[in-house]
């Protein structure tokens, strides 16, 4: 009887497995121990960058400026002339707050620290011969604008060199405190100036509190421990309280610009009420000096340091890896917060030079 082979072989010859020189059949080679033990390897490398990363912020390592740290320097942007003497743009872009307020791995020069370094740097500069401040700012803290106002008299003062600011959009409020201590201030007509004046703001949640039953237990340990809670009426004394620390920041406001502009501190408090002023208006109240874009402001600057056609160059930074890393180590906010803030509710109240609209 003829035997059919099954089904599942073939007909063909099995051929024989390769054997090496030594006469023995070589292993088949596995691939994927190698394949892990790469991504292991990779991935502690990345979290070794990672920890070196976070050890540098906790350190204080960032380029977040002022006494202590080491300030990135600021690159220089062209933006006219050709001479040897350079004047030099210090840009003041939007609000005002000290370095913990502000984005973290930042240096900004609308922080008292960042724009302290802009001016040190600026005065390190041989070829530095004046100063143009580009202030487009709606103000902000109390402190934080009386910090960059100091700072700009002693600049002017270590230098000798001269000031102008040129106002942008808006140079309102703490943007007008610290442009106070220019030699001089060119804005355009059209710039939103004035907006002399302190504020606080305080939020009162009481009827949002009754209507969804939330209550808040206090224990304190003075009578005034608690003042401008968000959810009770303000009661008169405390009123008086806030009244007093408002009154004290104003005053300081008037004594800045009766100094800075040569004005009767009565005549600087009929115009300090608050409210806001065109350019136009401002230069007909002598709180700018005349119109014009920066390069008027910086023609003005030129002249009064003697310099013939100098070269303008802005003070810019591009964040580095590292202000990168140390922005998105940082960490964030509640997003409530976030979400109060944007809806323009200060969550901890405070006195303000900042225009609201």
């Amino acid at each position: 009887m003829e035997n059919n082979p099954p089904a599942n072989q073939s007909n063909q010859p099995r051929q024989a497995a390769p054997v090496n020189q030594s006469g023995n059949t070589p292993r088949r080679r596995r691939r994927w121990p190698w394949v892990v033990g790469g991504l292991v390897v990779l991935g502690l490398i990345g979290l070794l960058v990672i920890a070196i990363i976070a050890v540098v912020v906790l350190a204080g390592g960032g380029a977040t400026g002022g006494a202590g740290s080491n300030p990135t320097p600021y690159d220089e942007e062209y933006v006219s002339g050709d001479g040897d003497r350079k004047v030099i743009v210090v840009p003041v872009e939007g609000v005002i707050a000290s370095g913990g307020d502000a984005v973290s791995g930042q240096n900004s020069t609308a922080t008292p620290e960042g724009f302290e370094d802009a001016l040190e740097q600026a005065a390190d500069d041989s070829d530095a011969s004046a100063v143009v401040l580009e202030v487009n700012s709606p103000g902000g803290g109390v402190t934080a604008s009386d910090e960059m106002y100091r700072t700009i008299l002693e600049f002017k003062e270590k230098s000798d060199m001269p000031v102008v600011v040129s106002m942008g959009d808006v140079a309102a409020s703490g943007g007008y405190y610290i442009s106070a201590a220019a030699d001089e201030i060119v804005a355009n007509e059209t710039t939103l100036t004035g907006s002399l004046g302190v504020i606080i703001s305080l939020n009162n949640f009481t009827e949002l509190a009754d209507k969804y039953g939330y209550k808040q237990e206090v224990i304190k340990s003075g009578e005034f421990k608690d003042i401008g809670s968000s959810f009770r009426d303000l009661k008169p004394e405390e009123r008086e309280i806030f009244q007093s620390v408002i009154d004290e920041s104003y005053a300081e406001f008037v004594d800045v610009i009766s100094k800075g502009r040569d004005i009767p501190e009565d005549e600087v408090r009929k115009v300090a009420d608050g409210r806001i002023y065109s350019g136009k208006q401002a230069k007909e109240l002598d709180l700018v000096d005349e119109f014009g874009d920066l390069d008027r402001a910086a023609q003005l600057a030129a002249q009064r340091a003697n310099t013939k056609n100098p070269t303008v160059v802005r003070y810019v930074q591009t964040p580095s890896f590292l202000d990168l890393a140390q922005a998105r180590l940082a960490p964030q906010e509640p997003e409530a917060i976030q979400l109060a803030k944007a809806a323009g509710i200060e969550p901890s109240p405070r006195p303000m030079y900042l225009y609201k609209p």
